[in-house]
C-alpha cells in the first residue's frame, strides 16, 4: 500500500484531487447520515470494506488492504470531498475528522493464491451513485486490476449505462453475501483467469491489428459522446478521448521496446497497457470498473482466447 505521510490530516483536495489513506483514517472521517440517523448510502464506506475482509477471514483467506484512495470531484451538489469548517475549528486545519469522503476506491488483496506475478484482488468503488465490486487477478508490480470474464464476479447497487432500470439490484448490505459466494469458489476463479491471461499472451498482434483496435476504441468513444441521436450509443466506452491519447502513446512506447528486444506484441500487452489507466489516480472512480469491463468486452468480441 502507498506510504501515507500524515495520518491526522489530508493534503488540500483542491490541489491533490486523489489521495491515499489508511482504513483507520477512513473510519475517522465524518460519516453522513440520513434524517433517521442511518448511513446515507446504506452502509459507511469503511463498514463495507470491513465486511468484505470479514467474509474472506471467515473462509480462512489471508486478506489485506492493498490500496485505498479518496478522490474529489467538482460536482456542485455532490462533491466527492466536503470539508467542514466547524469541525476544523475543533480538530485543526484539514483534519481527518473534518472531511466527508464520498468517493473511495479500494483494492482488497487475498494472498493465498499469489505467485511471482499475480495476486487476487477485490476492486471496490464506493461513490455518490452507489457501490461497485469486482473480483479478479491483480498484477503485483503495477497493481493493475484484471477483469477477464467478470460477468459473474461483478456486482453493483445501481444499473450501469445502457443496462436500463433493474429492480433486482442488490442493496449495499445484500452485496456482502454475494461477495461471500464468490469467495467460496475464489481459487477456481483465479486460476481460470490466469489461464485466460496465458492465452492472451499467445495471441500475437500485428501493427495493423493494433491500429484497428485503436480505431475501434475511437469509434466507440465518439458514438458514446456524440450529440447526434442517429449515431449515438448508450453504453460505456473503454476509454475517453484523453485516455485514448495517453493509451496510444503508452502502446507505442511498449511496442518500440518489444521490437528492440525482438519480442512479439501480444493481446495481453494491449490489455495490460490499458489497465495502467484503470486506477483512482488516472480516472474518475465511478468509471474505473465499468471502463475496464468495457475494454475486456471489446477484446473478447474480436478475439477467441
Amino acid at each position: 500500500m502507498e506510504e501515507i505521510q500524515n495520518t491526522t490530516t489530508f493534503l488540500d483536495f483542491e490541489k491533490e484531487k486523489t489521495q491515499p489513506l489508511t482504513l483507520e483514517m477512513l473510519r475517522n472521517t465524518h460519516q453522513e447520515d440520513d434524517i433517521h440517523g442511518n448511513p446515507l448510502r446504506g452502509i459507511y464506506h469503511y463498514q463495507f470494506i470491513d465486511a468484505i475482509q470479514e467474509e474472506a477471514a471467515r473462509r480462512q483467506l489471508n486478506v489485506e488492504i492493498y490500496d485505498l484512495f479518496a478522490a474529489n470531484n467538482k460536482e456542485r451538489m455532490q462533491p466527492g470531498v466536503v470539508l467542514l469548517p466547524k469541525v476544523e475549528a475543533t480538530y485543526g486545519p484539514r483534519a481527518i475528522q473534518a472531511h466527508v469522503l464520498r468517493r473511495v476506491f479500494a483494492n482488497i488483496r487475498i494472498t493465498n493464491y499469489d505467485d511471482e506475478t499475480y495476486t487476487t484482488n477485490f476492486a471496490v468503488a464506493y461513490h455518490q451513485k452507489g457501490i461497485q465490486v469486482a473480483l479478479g487477478n491483480n498484477v503485483k508490480i503495477c497493481h493493475n486490476q484484471c477483469m477477464l470474464g467478470t460477468k459473474e464476479f461483478f456486482a453493483s447497487t445501481y444499473s450501469e449505462k445502457g443496462n436500463g432500470r433493474n429492480s433486482d439490484l442488490p442493496t449495499p448490505t445484500e452485496l456482502i453475501p454475494i461477495v461471500g459466494k464468490w469467495l467460496d469458489t475464489v481459487e477456481e476463479r483465479v486460476m481460470k483467469e490466469r489461464n485466460k491471461i496465458e492465452q492472451m499472451k499467445r495471441v500475437i498482434l500485428t501493427t495493423e491489428q493494433i491500429y484497428q483496435l485503436i480505431g475501434i476504441l475511437e469509434v466507440q468513444r465518439v458514438a458514446c459522446d456524440t450529440r447526434f441521436a442517429q449515431i449515438r450509443t448508450n453504453e460505456t466506452y473503454p476509454l475517453n478521448n484523453v485516455q485514448i491519447n495517453t493509451f496510444v502513446e503508452d502502446l507505442m512506447l511498449k511496442k518500440v521496446g518489444k521490437d528492440a528486444r525482438q519480442e512479439p506484441f501480444t493481446l495481453w500487452d494491449f490489455y495490460d497497457t490499458a489497465t495502467n489507466l484503470y486506477k483512482a489516480k488516472s480516472m474518475e472512480i465511478p468509471n474505473i470498473i465499468p471502463q475496464n469491463r468495457a475494454m475486456v468486452n471489446m477484446l473478447e468480441s474480436h478475439f477467441q482466447y
